[in-house]
């Protein structure tokens, strides 16, 4: 409000047409407006009214604050960069964990098609065997009954003799290849008692390694909102001491310790002044009205 249509409301008035809403909405949206004017004003002069004794302790307080969110501004830097490795190496360690995990399930699907083979191998050799025992020991109830009957010397005896001992070196030689079976399948089920351990050992260690990386994500993140938390009650409390500061300078416009603090913003401060002045002008006829 202008000092000619502060005039003209009150001649307006004169003839009974007071507009009292109007003149109460006005004071309210200008008193909004001078008070976010203030918190602009002392946010750019604090740092020049160390010596008005009047608010010296807003502007110590204000250098506080400021000490102290540049603090927590690097603390919330410095959890965001440690956020962001503990985030790299869990993905790290699912990597790893796939990558461990499929190369040692493959070598481990290996062993167990080799252990088959190896099976299947010994059973074949088995059957065969059986077979040898089988005619061996056919022939030797035959010799024992062909010498029960003193028949030793007869072509039959021989031939039944020399068959017994070929089926006798062949049993051998299947007893041998079942011993060198055996210890394969044995060094087979050993590897794969091994690869076992290995399989669990790792994910159980890469799985130690996710919960504790997961555990770090969560400890920083409850960090970061603490801090952003105390931030935002120090913003809150810097505008507030600004808003003081500004309000202080707004009302002593005219003193020329603010005019020095004001020194590059008096466009500001005259702006925040002629809105005190419409406030109470406004206030002025709000009341005229409820005369």
């Amino acid at each position: 409000m202008t000092h000619f249509s502060y005039t003209l409301a009150a001649i307006i008035q004169s003839f009974g047409i007071h507009r009292k809403l109007k003149r109460m909405t006005d004071a309210a949206y200008e008193l909004h407006l001078m008070q976010e004017g203030e918190e602009f004003l002392g946010a750019l002069c604090w740092p020049k009214v160390e010596n008005i004794e009047e608010i010296s302790m807003e502007y110590w307080n204000i250098r506080k604050i400021d000490r102290k969110r540049a603090e927590l501004e690097t603390k919330i830097k410095e959890s965001n960069v440690i956020l962001h490795e503990a985030h790299k190496k869990r993905a790290a360690v699912a990597d790893r964990s796939k990558d461990i995990g499929q190369e040692l399930f493959n070598e481990r699907e290996r062993a167990f098609e080799l252990l088959e083979t190896l099976n299947v191998e010994r059973d074949t050799i088995m059957g065969k065997a059986q077979q040898v025992k089988r005619r061996f020991e056919a022939l030797k109830t035959k010799a024992s009954v062909l010498k029960a009957e003193g028949d030793t010397v007869s072509q039959s005896f021989i031939d039944n003799r020399d068959h017994l001992v070929s089926l006798k070196l062949q049993f051998i030689d299947f007893k041998a290849d079942l011993e060198r079976i055996d210890e394969s399948i044995d060094s087979q089920q050993e590897r794969l008692s091994e690869l076992q351990s290995d399989i669990d050992d790792k994910l159980k260690g890469n799985k130690d390694e996710a919960s504790e990386t997961f555990g770090r994500i969560s400890a920083v993140n409850r960090n970061i909102t603490a801090y952003k938390a105390e931030m935002g009650l120090l913003v809150e409390e810097h505008a507030r001491l600004c808003r003081e500061v500004g309000r202080y300078l707004n009302l002593n416009a005219r003193l020329p310790e603010c005019q020095t603090a004001c020194d590059g913003h008096l466009g500001l401060l005259e702006q925040i002044r002629l809105l005190r002045r419409s406030i109470q002008w406004n206030k002025a006829l709000a009341e005229r009205a409820s005369a």
